[in-house]
């Protein structure tokens, strides 16, 4: 028996060797840790460039849009035949007077809601050097939010002597409005019930005058006179900063179906945040990667780094979120859940800015900015969500100007785009009996297929080395010590037994280990290396007969008990007489 425990200790140890140079050998891959920490997130000071051509190119911008023009091709070079199944309607809100209009968002019933700036401008003399806002200047004193009907009409405004200057709005499944206003550098939700029940009062207000210029204000509470007050708001007022109660020109907002929702904290910090519906923190990632860096540095931006993180979407069926990252001219995409990093969308076709993004059936639909390059498009493109390939383009017959967000229906009939310096919003509606889609996308089974089309950078998650190597030795030692066990046990039990045989000859010997025809024989065999029972401090070695009684005389049976601790048996059975 011993040379059997023996055998299966030895060939343990053999399979423990084997796994060892296995996984020495082999090269196991692993998904890059995405968790930052929090001295990667950088404070730099990023000048806001919304103005469009108003604002001159600094010195560290020429160098990075020279070079730019060294990689991006010639118009010419790329296919920019329009999609004509996206058709603009010309006719739509063609008549309504906006400021600067900085956000679009679609409500539950399809109403369209807009941010605009009214006759406030951002131009170089809005921001000081800190980043505050010169609040002598007041709130912006005509509304500032409107609310559309699917054919262009008007039906609600409000957010007079609200806001200073108005930059996200996202309307979520329940009609509540989130908004960033990049002055006051805070986040704030307003309850779609509570603008419900105010609507006539918010009707009346839209028709009252414009308050003077001289009027004073509250900067401490500014919502004191407001008819609807903020149910959340986030961030200190005309506090800039880089901590765990403050954002820096925040830009944009995205809302989970559970409350949960995104804010990229976008032209200082360059980070996503994610908050509860309470506005408790969850998780932040992300950091800088400034201008400088990019000019003087001939390595592609990080995955986990920005340049103004301008716009956010949310595939939710997909646990994904998507950040246009606005100069760095890519959509990054991460996993909403733990702001890990999923995906990179990349193309030369989109110029050198991608301004906002919406997302739709596995598809991203984005807007960009040529950002001093006159030689790209500036429209509306439409990607596949798997491959990043360009499915379709769209624009109102000619390049936009100066497109800064938009927004598309569920069921992708109708893109809205709004422009920042033109003054302009754009409807698009989509003919869907003939959309382009993207031959390697199955439509079958979309409801239930993985995110498998993942880019070529991207590492598949395994376990790591040492830790197989671990688990398998302690597999293994568990196994020995469990077969070492099982060995002690049946030995005491089948000596405890042969005593009984042997101390009680007259009894029946139906209690002994096994029966005398099958006795067996413990060998002290000299040539023996390793002595299992040695180990375990115990060398007594018994028998159970002598020997076996003779077929033909049944009444000589030997009892006779064991006399030596080395004491070996004779043969296992008599010959027969």
């Amino acid at each position: 028996m011993e040379y059997v425990l023996h055998k299966i200790i030895y060939c343990c140890l053999l399979i423990i060797g084997s796994l060892f140079i296995h996984t020495s050998s082999t090269k196991v891959h692993h998904l890059e840790d995405r968790k930052f920490a929090s001295a990667e997130y950088l404070d730099p000071e990023i000048d806001e460039r919304d103005i469009g051509p108003e604002l001159p190119i600094s010195p560290l911008d020429q160098p990075f849009y020279k070079k730019a023009s060294l990689f991006i091709p010639p118009r010419n070079s790329y296919p920019d035949k329009l999609n004509p199944n996206i058709k603009w309607d010309s006719s739509w809100a063609s008549d309504l007077d906006f400021g600067q209009i900085s956000a679009v968002s679609i409500d539950p019933n399809g109403n369209v809601g807009i941010f605009h700036r009214g006759e406030r401008i951002w131009d170089s003399s809005t921001f000081g050097t800190d980043n505050k806002f010169n609040i002598n200047r007041g709130p912006i004193r005509q509304n500032t939010i409107m609310l559309l009907d699917k054919t262009g009409k008007v039906l609600l405004e409000w957010g007079k002597n609200m806001f200073f200057l108005p930059h996200g709005l996202t309307i979520d499944n329940l009609g509540n409005y989130w908004l960033t206003d990049v002055a006051m550098h805070q986040v704030f939700k307003f309850d779609g019930k509570d603008i419900e029940k105010h609507k006539q009062q918010l009707k009346r207000q839209r028709y009252s005058q414009h308050n003077s210029a001289s009027e004073k204000f509250d900067v401490k509470n500014l919502f004191a006179n407001s008819i609807i007050k903020p149910s959340l708001n986030l961030g200190e007022a005309f506090q800039p900063g880089n901590d765990n109660t403050r954002f820096c020109k925040p830009t944009a907002i995205a809302v989970l179906t559970n409350g949960d929702f995104f804010v990229s904290d976008g032209y200082c910090n360059s980070r996503i945040i994610k908050f509860n519906k309470d506005g408790e923190r969850i998780l932040k990632w992300g950091r800088s990667w400034a201008l400088d860096q990019r000019v003087l540095s001939s390595n592609e931006p990080p995955k986990n780094a920005f340049l103004i993180p301008h716009a956010l979407a949310l595939a939710e069926e997909h646990d994904l979120v998507f950040v246009a990252d606005r100069e760095n001219a890519r959509i990054i995409c991460n996993h909403a859940s733990n702001g890990s990093f999923y995906k990179e969308y990349k193309s030369p076709m989109l110029g050198a800015a991608v301004y906002s993004i919406a997302y739709a059936n596995n598809k991203i639909y984005l807007v960009n900015g040529n950002r001093y390059l006159e030689n790209m498009h500036i429209r509306g493109y439409v990607l596949d969500m798997y491959s990043g390939e360009i499915l379709s383009q769209f624009a109102p017959g000619i390049d936009m100007d100066s497109p800064h967000d938009l927004a598309v229906t569920s069921d992708e009939r109708e893109i809205y785009v709004v422009e920042l310096n033109s003054h302009k919003i754009y409807k698009f509606n989509q003919d869907l009996k003939d959309v382009p889609s993207n031959p390697n996308t199955n439509k079958d089974d979309m409801e239930t297929k993985t995110l498998k089309y993942e880019n070529s950078n991207r590492k598949e998650r395994k376990p790591s080395q040492r830790g197989i190597v671990i688990v398998a030795i302690i597999a293994a030692l568990l196994f020995i010590c469990f077969c070492i066990l099982l060995a002690v046990l049946f030995a005491r039990y089948q000596k405890r037994g042969s005593r009984l045989c042997y101390d009680e000859p007259n009894v029946e010997l139906t209690g002994c280990l096994l029966p005398p025809y099958k006795r067996t024989e413990w060998n002290d065999d000299q040539n023996d290396n390793f002595k299992l029972l040695s180990l375990l401090g115990n060398r007594k070695k018994f028998t159970m007969f002598e020997n076996r009684p003779n077929t033909r005389d049944f009444s000589k049976v030997n009892t006779e008990p064991e006399t030596s601790e080395d004491e070996t048996l004779d043969n296992a059975t008599e010959k027969i007489i």
